[in-house]
């Protein structure tokens, strides 16, 4: 099964890194709905309407029935998956505003459950993942097989590179391909995570912290002035 032949059952297509097929039953005109906002409604970030994402094999075979919100993010071995959190109606129709997301493997099961309003990978190879919990309002991390490895305490979790050290060391992406050492922040104070220790590190008592190198970090009362080195 090629693309092509895919394109005359499903509407959207995109092959995936291991020669597999992320199809959609609607087209983009039909899920998106993109920069709507007006003084009424204040809102900015619209999803729109259901979309129809699943995943089928390279005979065409369907592995993952079309379900999801917007084409999988391929995260290692698996895929981060989104369907709708919370809908408001606007000029008299439903339309997504928010949504949840998780993990799931590549036949369909459920790895981390899709109950996060937000998600994000933290290194390339799909190993930890932030997420938001909209029921205790923290961030936490968790592993690919839905470990807790950072608990549920901050405000905040910033695992990838302050972008000083992205330039200087010609990081060719956002994300490490490897980390250990996250910043988090607690009542607008910043600390470190150490996760191969399961502890914090540096206590969140700091106004401004750069995660500069491992076990290397610059603190300071501003940003502009975070100049103090800490070495552990």
């Amino acid at each position: 099964m090629n693309i092509e032949d895919l394109k005359k059952k499903y509407k959207q297509v995109y092959e995936t890194k291991d020669g597999y097929f992320m199809v959609s039953t609607k087209n983009s005109n039909e899920v998106c709905k993109v920069d709507y906002w007006n003084a009424h409604t204040c809102i900015d970030e619209v999803y729109g309407l259901e979309g129809n994402w699943g995943l089928v094999d390279k005979e065409g075979e369907v592995i993952i029935k079309p379900q999801y919100i917007y084409p999988f993010l391929e995260c290692g071995e698996n895929f981060q998956v989104m369907l709708p959190y919370e809908y408001r109606k606007i000029d008299g129709e439903k339309i997504i505003v928010t949504l949840k997301h998780g993990l799931i493997d590549k036949l369909g099961n459920s790895i981390i459950p899709i109950k996060y309003l937000f998600m994000e990978a933290m290194d390339n190879t799909g190993t930890y993942f932030r997420v938001f919990d909209p029921t205790i309002e923290k961030d936490g991390v968790l592993d690919k097989e839905n470990n807790v490895v950072v608990p549920f305490n901050y405000d905040y979790i910033q695992g990838s590179p302050d972008l000083e050290l992205m330039i200087k060391t010609e990081y060719c992406s956002i994300y490490p391909d490897h980390i250990d050492q996250v910043k988090v922040q607690k009542n607008q104070l910043y600390g470190v995570y150490d996760i191969p220790l399961n502890k914090e590190i540096i206590k969140p008592n700091y106004p401004r912290l750069k995660i500069i190198g491992h076990n290397r970090f610059l603190v300071g009362e501003t940003y502009d002035t975070c100049t103090n080195l800490i070495e552990l």
